[in-house]
């Protein structure tokens, strides 16, 4: 990798590293365990990665790509089950709410990903011919398919509790959706740039890793343990 990309890359991954200890040291860690889970697996990953591109520049070897491909849908499994996690902490308290905005949400999931799949044909005429090269181009489809439905349903998500729970903008959780929204956007919007060739792959990682780091920095700031609202 080239010396920009690591800078970032390391930032990124130290930046993760102390937001899960932020949690541990917190005590946040019990109310959210997936996200910390979560936390934990991305800098385990990328540890792993950095040990299989040591040494070899902006040229990533076979073996990389590999690790890449299997450990993908482990970090995006991981990032629905937060997902699901944050949504349903936000919501439990209110269950009296909940049950008549339940369609409301369901037709917001819909939306979510019905939008998601517009523009998939644009994306799959650029495939390439090479079967590694359709197996990773797929993986990051997928990975932007469900990155844009779940930074999309968080988002619509986050909106509804502020419009229909008074005083909302003092609750973590709508905090931490609204980050995770944010968060999940940035690889939507990045993985898109890249599936449709807009620019090159170095420089949208560039940008990904910085705008993740940010995110992640405003993110440890605004999540902080606090008393939740009391229901209404």
């Amino acid at each position: 990798m080239s010396e920009p990309t690591n800078l970032f890359w390391y930032s990124s991954v130290t930046v993760q590293l102390l937001f899960c200890a932020h949690l541990l040291w917190t005590g946040l860690a019990k109310k959210h365990p997936i996200f910390t889970l979560y936390l934990g697996c991305a800098v385990a990953r990328s540890l792993g990665a950095f040990y299989f591109t040591a040494g070899f520049g902006s040229a990533l070897p076979i073996s990389y790509t590999y690790f890449w491909l299997w450990s993908e849908p482990v970090l995006l499994l991981l990032q629905i089950a937060v997902t699901i996690e944050v949504h349903s902490g936000m919501w439990k308290e209110y269950a009296h709410i909940v049950r008549p905005a339940r369609p409301v949400l369901y037709f917001l999931l819909l939306m979510a990903l019905v939008f998601a799949a517009v523009p998939v044909k644009a994306e799959l005429s650029r495939f390439g011919n090479i079967q590694i090269q359709v197996v990773l181009q797929f993986e990051c489809l997928v990975t932007r398919y469900i990155s844009t439905v779940l930074a999309l349903f968080l988002g619509f998500s986050a909106l509804l509790f502020l419009v229909v729970i008074r005083n909302s903008i003092r609750s973590n959780f709508l905090r931490h959706e609204s980050m995770l929204a944010v968060y999940f956007g940035i690889y939507a919007v990045c993985y898109f740039a890249v599936n449709m060739g807009w620019t090159k792959k170095t420089l949208v990682n560039n940008y990904m890793l910085s705008a993740l780091t940010l995110c992640l920095v405003i993110w440890i700031s605004l999540f902080r343990p606090g008393p939740e609202l009391a229901p209404e």
